[in-house]
């Protein structure tokens, strides 16, 4: 999978739509935590890590995002290796198994190179909900932090 994603605020301040062809998903902010500015925050190219074995698709993606849901241990070691492997990407993301089904998401990225876990339901098979790592990547392109995500916790400290 290799999609383009475009991520908007919508005309309520406080949601991020990201959209891509006929699928869109919505995450609802905070007022505190607004991201002001142009109603186009961020456009950029998402690569699925488990399917795509195209060296190059990797090294240009903005978005490098899993498919296959994975335990946090797993997960994180993913992120590792994504990092490690591919440093000029905005962001990684890997979903996370929990109790038989998806539970959120092991995200690293930004200048600051945070690593949180994004708790939640968001499941990788639906087109929809596969959009959060692209909201986070905007949230980033916007000049905030993973860290300062408001459903975010640092994976260093569970």
């Amino acid at each position: 999978m290799k999609r383009f994603v475009v991520v908007e605020a919508s005309p309520f301040p406080d949601v991020l739509r990201a959209r891509c062809a006929d699928t869109s998903f919505g995450v609802r902010l905070s007022p505190a935590s607004r991201v002001h500015g142009a109603s186009v925050i961020d456009e950029h190219f998402v690569v699925d890590v488990d399917a795509c074995r195209d060296g190059r698709l990797l090294d240009c993606a903005d978005v490098l995002q899993g498919s296959r849901a994975r335990p946090v241990a797993d997960a994180l070691r993913r992120l590792t290796d994504l990092t490690s492997a591919h440093p000029a990407r905005g962001i990684a993301a890997i979903p996370l198994a929990g109790a038989g089904r998806t539970s959120g998401w092991a995200v690293a990225g930004g200048s600051d190179r945070a690593v949180v876990l994004v708790p939640g339901g968001p499941d990788p098979a639906s087109g929809a909900r596969s959009l959060l790592p692209s909201c986070l990547h905007a949230w980033l392109v916007a000049g905030r932090s993973l860290r300062e995500w408001p459903y975010a916790r640092d994976a260093l400290s569970g």
